[in-house]
């Protein structure tokens, strides 16, 4: 699932489920980890489980989000 074959199912792929993530991040601003894992498994299901820290960390390498430690949540950063 992380490399891309000619099999991979473009939705179940990083770059989708970040997609999803940034969309519910967007919408919320600030988010606990367990409820966006929720929020994406109803969508995705068991193949949300290889995708999602790839997604998640994807998205902090891009700077569309902090993560905090204290608080267990993810934050949406505009700029």
């Amino acid at each position: 699932m992380l490399k891309p074959t000619k099999h991979l199912d473009p939705s179940f792929s990083v770059l989708n489920v970040a997609a999803q993530a940034l969309n519910i991040l967007a919408k919320q601003r600030t988010i606990k980890y367990d409820e966006l894992y929720d929020k994406l498994d109803k969508k995705f299901g068991d193949n949300l489980r290889p995708v999602f820290l790839p997604s998640i960390s994807f998205l902090y390498l891009l700077g569309k989000i902090e993560y905090h430690t204290k608080n267990d949540t993810f934050e949406y950063r505009t700029t």
